[in-house]
């Protein structure tokens, strides 16, 4: 008789909706031939996998084959989102073959599953060995989820580099995936510590499928805009990354005249979809030289420089007459920004107060 219950009945809604999210990776027609889509797939049909073999040992399925969909799939699953995060923060969008080394794990557990030694089994019997292998998952997911925390921490620093909105990008939706893969993390200890009715597992499983559907169809690559020719790593912040440069003292000065010109005569600023690379073709210039010259020159990253003429221009704004009957959140959308909590937290640090409370002074 199936086991039809609350448990199976969300967990079995959960993943119909990650293989549909896996699908529609896949099939769309702006990303089926990408690694991301690629991956991002991969992991939600990994994820999948691992909630039909709840669903079959719940209603009494067992077998040795079986537990190939409970291990394995897991520790596939997570390489495979961090594969996806490395690329989606990588304007080139090439697979690095060293990171086949995280396939390790589950190649070795396909070996020991197939050919399984006879010292496996007196591991099991080895209770510190046993435990390891109980809480393996557990171990590997708090793993990923820290390694992609330090990626996108480090990924902080180099896109302020590169692009002028950082909300045009994915660290938000990456580093809210997070999150949600710890706080399944954090049910998935207490269930299996007994702490809580494992019932209770399936609720944010199902919330977690639904979100991922939100923002799988809604997400960009953070350097979706950024010129594939162009080496992020040239710009990555470290002392010696301009030691190259063939740039003069002349040189950096010139550029640096150019570049408060053009800026004050075209207002590139004003486009939000503004990056590094689209900036230097219109100048001219190479993409490292010009974040040489404001890096050194106007001792600002592109992204603090672009955002302190957004600025400037929303504080004409509004003291402009005409704009008198515009909201805040208008004024920032006309200056360059998009969003509002981005115009605010940058015009109190660069102006000193609030949009609003610098709007009603004389």
């Amino acid at each position: 008789m199936v086991v039809f219950n609350f448990y199976t009945l969300l967990t079995g809604i959960a993943g119909v909706n990650l293989v549909f999210i896996s699908l529609y990776c896949l099939l769309h027609k702006e990303r089926r031939k990408s690694l991301t889509a690629i991956f991002l797939s991969s992991f939600c049909i990994l994820l999948s996998l691992n909630l039909l073999y709840d669903i079959l040992t719940l209603n009494n399925v067992f077998g040795f084959y079986l537990k190939f969909l409970d291990e394995f799939s897991l520790l596939l699953a997570f390489p495979c989102l961090y594969f996806y995060v490395i690329l989606v923060t990588n304007n080139r969008l090439e697979f690095n073959k060293k990171h086949l080394l995280h396939c390790i794990p589950a190649i070795l557990f396909v070996g020991v599953w197939v050919f399984p030694p006879e010292s496996f089994t007196l591991w099991n019997r080895n209770a510190p060995m046993s435990l390891l292998y109980q809480h393996l998952n557990h171990i590997q997911l708090l793993f990923y989820i820290l390694l992609i925390f330090r990626t996108l921490k480090e990924n902080d620093k180099i896109s302020k580099e590169l692009i002028s909105t950082i909300e045009n990008g994915n660290l938000k939706w990456v580093k809210e995936l997070l999150i949600f893969l710890f706080i399944l993390f954090f049910v998935w200890i207490l269930d299996n510590a007994g702490l809580i009715n494992g019932n209770l597992m399936a609720i944010p499983l199902l919330l977690f499928s639904y979100w991922m559907g939100y923002y799988t169809i809604n997400q960009k690559d953070l350097y979706y805009n950024v010129s594939k020719d162009f080496e992020i790593e040239s710009v990555i912040p470290e002392p010696n990354r301009y030691r190259n440069s063939k740039l003069t003292e002349a040189n950096k000065k010139a550029y640096a005249t150019t570049i408060e010109e053009f800026m004050s005569m075209e207002k590139p600023h004003l486009n939000n979809e503004l990056t590094l690379t689209s900036m230097a073709n219109k100048l001219d210039m190479k993409p490292i030289h010009l974040s040489q010259v404001l890096n050194e020159e106007f001792q600002e990253n592109f992204y603090a420089f672009i955002n302190r003429h957004r600025i400037v221009e929303s504080q004409r704004l509004l003291k402009d007459i005409r704009y008198r009957n515009y909201s805040i959140q208008a004024i920032a959308s006309e200056a360059g920004f998009n969003s509002l909590s981005t115009f605010n937290k940058a015009f109190k640090e660069i102006v000193g107060k609030s949009p609003s409370v610098y709007q009603k002074e004389p």
